[in-house]
């Protein structure tokens, strides 16, 4: 049900990339290689994380990329909201503004979706990119 846009997956993949060794410096080539998607996207998306200091960028010959915030720190959703826009909360899926719905009380379906974001938010804040770095535990 959840549809990212494809920035935010890719960032998704690098900040979680960049976070396996934080000492390492990963160029967006080897990104793109890894995951098999175009180094101008890559590039286009760790631009814009440098911009949001969610990584830093290292100048050189053996320049790249680094996390430049600690794993732990980091969640889903710090990630997701560089890239994503929500909907408004103004309880009406009809409408694209935050203009106020002529419906309300009315139609409770706006009501459900909004809690359905809160609830993925959330969850998003609660999982961070430490989580996902480390071994999966079996059962």
């Amino acid at each position: 049900m959840v549809k990212l846009n494809k920035s935010t997956r890719l960032a998704l993949y690098a900040v979680v990339e960049l976070s396996i060794d934080p000492r390492r410096t990963v160029s967006a080539g080897e990104i793109a290689r890894k995951y098999n998607i175009s180094d101008h996207h890559v590039s286009k998306v760790l631009q814009q994380l440098v911009r949001s200091r969610m990584i830093r960028s290292i100048r050189g010959i053996k320049g790249g990329f680094q996390i430049a915030r600690d794993p732990k720190a980091v969640t889903l959703f710090d990630i997701m909201e560089i890239f994503e826009s929500y909907a408004p909360e103004n309880g009406c899926l009809l409408l694209d503004t935050e203009e106020s719905c002529h419906l309300v009380g009315a139609c409770r379906i706006g009501d459900v979706f909004n809690e359905i974001q809160e609830q993925a938010i959330y969850t998003l804040k609660s999982i961070t990119v430490a989580t996902l770095i480390s071994p999966k535990k079996i059962s």
